[in-house]
């Protein structure tokens, strides 16, 4: 016998059912969502693990920046490498420049170099896709080297064809003055040519040319090609020609010369100069400073022009050699 009861609940458990299905989100939309929630739990990992590694490097610095300090107390401006963050010697100091920060910034800028980005999540992450992929990043950060006591000031990068290889220079003010009142810098100039596994530190990294005079070359035709540079010449710093490993294993050869540069002393509005760090700022720099390219000295000017014809004159001279040899 059926009663009243199960009459109501039959009745009612259709419609229930139905609700319940009408109800229900459809399996791809489900499918999205987790996956959306497992990208968002990853994102979160990997941004705690970068801020993670980022505050243990900090840390691990200290070493770093203590060695650092004790050597520039004992030779001033005029200290033969950088030092990692063990502490440990690495880059060789190769080129010292005399000027304002602005009148350094607006010099490179003039010369086509970028300032490096800070070394922050994004830049992070995305140095090491565009270094899998091959792809172009004009202002890559670079990994801090430390002098007194501290990361470098500035760092400036020309790159290449892709993120893998650049010229590059890093920059510390050495806290002395020229005899014009004006900030004495020293910089040490490589160029990387490869991303490897570092013999060190086992992770990857930049491997430099070991032709760091080279580089040093670099550095001093492009700024005197300018027309910012007043003067130059050369001090030891090694002292004498030397080879050595820096602090992730990579061999360098050096003469064992610092170049030593004066910039033109002619005003600069420092905030912006040094705070160009994009293709398109450096567009904009570059055209400023072709605009008032009169206001550079006149032997800055000269000087750039003898430069830009010897360079023109070598070029022709190898060209004939090489076409001299091709024809034998």
């Amino acid at each position: 016998m059926v009663g009243i009861g199960d009459i109501i609940v039959s009745s009612l458990l259709p419609r229930q059912q139905s609700q319940s299905q009408g109800n229900s989100l459809p399996t791809p939309a489900i499918i999205a969502i987790v996956i959306g929630a497992i990208i968002v739990i990853l994102l979160a990992l990997a941004l705690w693990r970068v801020l993670r590694t980022m505050r243990h490097i900090r840390e691990a610095s200290r070493e770093g920046r203590r060695a650092s300090a004790a050597v520039a107390q004992q030779v001033g401006s005029n200290p033969v490498t950088s030092f990692n963050r063990d502490g440990e010697a690495s880059d060789p100091i190769n080129v010292k420049i005399i000027g304002t920060n602005g009148q350094l910034a607006a010099a490179f800028a003039a010369a086509g170099w970028y300032r490096a980005d800070e070394i922050d999540f994004v830049t992070s992450v995305r140095i090491s896709v565009d270094s899998v992929f091959g792809r172009k990043y004009a202002t890559a950060p670079v990994s801090n080297l430390y002098l007194y006591g501290r990361k470098e000031d500035y760092a400036f990068e020309r790159p290449g064809k892709s993120v893998r290889e650049r010229d590059h220079v890093r920059f510390w003010d050495t806290g002395a003055e020229s005899d014009d009142g004006r900030t004495i810098w020293v910089g040490g100039a490589t160029r990387d040519i490869k991303v490897e596994i570092s013999k060190v530190t086992h992770l990857p990294t930049h491997k430099i040319s070991p032709d760091v005079d080279a580089e040093r070359e670099t550095v001093i035709d492009s700024l005197v090609e300018s027309g910012w540079v007043i003067d130059e010449g050369w001090e030891t710093n090694f002292g004498k020609p030397t080879v050595q490993k820096n602090s992730l294993g990579d061999t360098y050869h050096t003469d064992g010369r610092r170049a030593v540069m004066t910039l033109a002393d002619i005003f600069t509005f420092g905030p912006l100069t040094t705070q160009v760090r994009s293709p398109l700022g450096a567009r904009i720099a570059r055209s400023i400073a072709g605009a008032l390219r009169w206001r550079l000295p006149k032997q800055g000017r000269e000087r750039a022009q003898k430069r830009r014809e010897a360079k023109t004159a070598q070029q022709r001279q190898q060209n004939a050699s090489t076409t001299h040899t091709s024809a034998s």
